[in-house]
Parts: C-alpha cells; sequence; structure tokens
C-alpha cells in the first residue's frame, strides 16, 4: 500500500509514504493477525506449522478440510504474513508452507502491552484490599 501526501512538500510535489513509515502499520499488522487468527482451523493449521513446515495437502489431511477450503485459509494466513510459502524446484506444483514467526511479534508486543496493565490493575487491588485503614485496623 503506498499513500501520496501533497501536503507535506513545498513545492506542492507528491511525497511518497510506506506503510512502515505510516504510525497505523503495526496496527494494521495487530488486526490482520488477530482476524486471520480468529478462526478455529487456521489456528490448528497454525500449530501444526509451528512442529514442521507442511505441504498443503499433509494440512489438508489433519485438518479435515477440502484442497479448496484449505486455500482459501493458507491466503487470509499469508496475507497476514503469519505464514509463507515456498516452491520446490523439482515440482512447481509442490508448495510448502511454514509460519513466519516475525509476524507474530506485534502480536506478542500487544500481549505484553495488556498483561502489564492486569499486572498493575491487580497490584493496585491487592494495595487497596490490604490497608489497613481501609480494614479499620488503626482506629484508636
Amino acid at each position: 500500500m503506498v499513500d501520496y501526501a501533497a501536503a507535506a512538500q513545498p513545492s506542492g510535489a507528491l511525497a511518497l509514504r510506506t506503510p512502515a513509515m505510516d504510525c497505523r502499520a503495526p496496527n494494521l499488522q495487530l488486526n490482520a493477525a488477530f482476524a486471520a487468527l480468529s478462526d478455529a482451523s487456521r489456528r490448528e493449521m497454525i500449530r501444526m506449522l509451528l512442529q514442521k513446515p507442511r505441504r498443503a495437502g499433509e494440512l489438508a489431511a489433519c485438518v479435515d478440510m477440502s484442497p479448496q477450503a484449505l486455500s482459501r485459509h493458507l491466503r487470509v494466513l499469508r496475507k497476514a504474513g503469519l505464514v509463507s510459502e515456498q516452491g520446490i524446484e523439482d515440482d512447481a506444483r509442490v508448495r510448502i508452507y511454514s509460519v513466519h514467526p516475525a509476524a507474530f511479534q506485534p502480536v506478542q508486543q500487544w500481549m505484553a502491552q495488556v498483561e502489564d496493565l492486569w499486572r498493575r490493575q491487580l497490584h493496585s487491588f491487592k494495595a487497596y484490599a490490604e490497608n489497613p485503614r481501609r480494614l479499620g485496623k488503626n482506629k484508636p
């Protein structure tokens, strides 16, 4: 995706802005990853690919899915960047699918932020619950 912004250039020339330069890019990656992982079949496919790279036929047999349905699911995972495919030199029809670990980084970062938020919330709640003044233990 390329976005052209004319206002940034005093000469009126178009300025090229790539997704990597856009602060929304990590959110788009995160949204794409969560959308792709929202389906149980795709999560199962990711789980299987974490064990080892596999051909589409192997995946279809393991998740009990037609080749057409598997192809649609793999397309979603590829577009989200979670899975990559490689061809085999000897046979152009065979594709090997594997997990692209770097694509999970936005998910890991987001989960770390959520975990930190909950840790702080629970710490505050614990401090409140254990406060002797709240319990009335400091009354004369």
